[in-house]
Formats: structure tokens, sequence, C-alpha cells
């Protein structure tokens, strides 16, 4: 069976090489205001797995079959990324044993205002952001991706690939068909599929496209050599035994015992770890003031790191230091009875947000009705934390506070599309 401690070290420097010196001729080329060739590959906030591996594979993709020199740019400041051990561990089978150093970080480009680069291909979400805009114009180049279209950059990206699927890094890995693909980066994308599809379980997460790309990957990667057929040959493992294989198994749980081991980690860091943020006009309200709404997903129940107030603390601090009008934290577990997978969702509301004259009542009430009328989260009122996990009224009288139970099925990939309907609905 395959035992993972054989696989910490990788001696194909390929990957870590790329990483490393495109990240050094991109700085030294912002510092002499030569960025403009550059395309920024960059995934979504939340730097999970699969938005790290789509970034640096699209980037290697652009740099290397197509000659347009481009670099992978992760929307986290560079101490996040321990907070996520499977990433550092997929990097490190992956040959990157210095991520910090080989990958770029916002916290790289700090001193640079406005943002350098204006040129963006954008992997796993499919919308740039705003703070991205305040120099030359942004043209979206490219866009690849699995969530919920939103219809933009139809004129300018090429490819544009926004198609459902368990795993971004499957819309990525199709188009190396005939593109170099270097073991450490096919182990790379292979650990994001297996990590965003349960390991490939059979009626889970994982589509046609996801087995397909695993497939391809598996072959390609670091463990080539010990996927075999039945009779010890190095034949290809069709799609239907690869979640069978020990190799992909043991390295599927591995994965998913890491990024599930979140008990080092406080509840800043766990409202922080896998977040997502998204500004919206309200069409029903006076001010064309973007509202700005962030979404934290955590593995773990409320009652173990929010109870006695812990919500209604860091949730406030998060929210001030974002500058977040609304905040919703989405929990999913197992539940003791049974092992059945659970959520919760807690939605904060800061009133003392600005525009000062925003009517964040009025925002709060849209906000509950909207969520409680939605037929596929089918919200239910928390039994223990409905309205907060204290009474918080004298201690937090800006915040608006209501817990839920929810569909185990509905997702953030579910719940922000929900969100925005709301918001956007008009009068």
């Amino acid at each position: 069976m395959y035992k993972p401690q054989r696989h910490t070290l990788v001696t194909d420097s390929v990957l870590a090489d790329f990483l490393a010196s495109s990240k050094e001729r991109y700085l030294q080329d912002v510092r002499d205001d030569k960025a403009d060739e550059w395309t920024i590959s960059m995934g979504n906030e939340a730097g999970d797995l699969d938005t790290i591996a789509s970034s640096v594979a699209f980037a290697w993709l652009r740099t290397k079959a197509f000659n347009k020199p481009t670099i992978p740019l992760l929307q986290m400041d560079r101490d996040d990324l321990d907070l996520r051990v499977e990433n550092l561990h997929a990097l490190s089978l992956s040959g990157v044993s210095q991520p910090k150093d080989q990958l770029l970080f916002l916290t790289d480009l700090a001193e640079f205002n406005p943002f350098p680069s204006h040129k963006f291909a954008l992997v796993d979400h499919n919308r740039l952001a705003s703070k991205f805009s305040p120099g030359k114009p942004p043209v979206v180049v490219a866009v690849v991706d699995h969530h919920v279209d939103e219809n933009m950059y139809i004129d300018t990206a090429e490819p544009r690939i926004v198609i459902p699927s368990g795993s971004c890094a499957s819309h990525i890995s199709s188009l190396f068909e005939t593109t170099e693909l270097p073991p450490g980066l096919a182990t790379l994308l292979l650990s994001a599929i297996l990590v965003d599809t349960d390991g490939l379980k059979p009626n889970g997460k994982a589509v046609d496209i996801d087995r397909k790309a695993a497939d391809f990957l598996a072959h390609k990667s670091t463990f080539a050599s010990s996927l075999s057929s039945v009779n010890g040959s190095n034949a290809s493992i069709v799609s239907s035994s690869l979640f069978d294989s020990a190799v992909i198994k043991s390295l599927s749980e591995e994965l998913s015992t890491k990024k599930n081991n979140v008990s080092h980690l406080g509840p800043r860091d766990l409202l922080r770890r896998d977040y997502k943020e998204y500004e919206y006009i309200l069409p029903w309200h006076a001010t064309d003031a973007p509202i700005r709404a962030g979404l934290s997903t955590v593995p773990i129940r409320l009652s173990e790191w929010a109870a006695d107030g812990k919500l209604e603390i860091e949730g406030d601090a998060w929210m001030k230091e974002r500058g977040l009008h609304i905040l919703g934290v989405l929990t999913a577990y197992r539940g003791a009875t049974k092992g059945k997978r659970k959520r919760e969702m807690a939605w904060i509301v800061r009133t003392s947000s600005s525009p000062a004259d925003f009517d964040f009542d009025e925002l709060a009430q849209r906000l509950w009705t909207g969520l409680e009328a939605d037929p596929v989260l089918e919200v239910k009122e928390h039994k223990k934390f409905a309205s907060g996990t204290i009474n918080f009224t004298s201690s937090f009288p800006q915040l608006r506070i209501r817990v839920y139970s929810q569909n185990p099925q509905a997702t953030r990939k579910v719940t922000a599309p929900v969100l925005k309907t709301i918001l956007e609905a008009p009068l």
C-alpha cells in the first residue's frame, strides 16, 4: 500500500524553479516599471488547494505554451499559507518545498500602489475584485472556473470556461492535452481534485470531467510508477477503478485528514482560513455605495469554537478589519449520530459600518426574509444560538444576528448566489 512518507521529498524541481524564477523576474520588472507584459494568474481569496493549483498551472501553461509571461498570485498574506496544512503538504509533494519564498503573495506587492499589473487570468472565480482596478484599467484575458457564471469578460477572455464541476483544476487539466506537464504540477492538480471530490467518491461531487482529469493526471504525476493494473503492470487504470487504487485512497485520506485538522486554530484564524468576499450595489436603496459581504466556511460546529460570545467578539473584529457590512459564517461538520453531515449558518449585519446614512436594519430584515424563504437553503431557527451566542445587546448594540441550521447539501457555492439574489433584488 502507498506510504505517504515515501513521497514527501520530490527530486524534480522543475515546478519550484519556474515559480521562483518567475517571482524574481516579475518583481524586478515591477520595480523597473516594466510589468505591462506580465499576466497575473489569480484564484479566489479563499486560498484553498484548488485555487492555488489552478493559478499555478494556468501560469505555467500560458508561459510555456503561449510564450506569454504569467505569474500566479495568491490572494492572501504570506503567513496565511500556514492556515491550510493540506496546501503545504500538496505543494511539498509537488516539489515546492519553500512556498513562502517561491510563490507570489499580496504581501510581496504591498509596497506598490496602485496595483502594478493590469492583465489578469481568473481561475476558480469569474469576477475581478475592485481592489485590483485603481491603476490602469484592468483587462481579463482568460477565465477558467466552476462557480456560477456572472457573464463577464465575454469579449476579452480566451479561453473562457465557466462550467460546473467538482474542481476547477479539472478544467485547467483539460487544457494540457498537448502541452508539457511536469510530474510535480500533475501531482498538485491531482491533489486539488481529490480534495474537492472526496477522493473521487462515487455518487459524490465528482463529475465526468473530474474523473477524466484525474485519470490523465495520475499517470503523469509523481505517483505514476505506483499505479498498476490488477496484473501488476503499469497499464493505465480506468476511471472506474482509480477511486479504488490504494495510492489514490491513501493520498486522498492523507489530504483530507490534514484539511480537517483545525484544532490548532482559534476563532479569528477559523474565520479567515476559508474566506471569500463580495461587493453588491443595492437597487432598492437610495445610496449607490457598494455593500461588502464576506462568507467564511468553518469545518467545526459553532458550539465548539464560537460560544460564550466568541462569535460576536471575533465576528465584529473581523468585519471591522475587512470593512464588511455582512458576514456569513457557514459551518460544516459530522453529527454525533451516524456521522451524518450537518451545516449551520450564522449571519451578522454590522450597523455601525459606513455609509452613515444607510438603513442597516432594513438590510438585515431583507437578508433574514430572503434566507428564510429560500427553498434550497431550507434554513431553520438554530435550537441553541438563534439570536447569537450571548445576550449581546449591551456589549454589541451595533450587531444584528441570526443563526440557522440548514440543508446539509448547500455549500458556499450554493449560498453565495442566494445572497447575491437577495441583496440585488429590486423593490
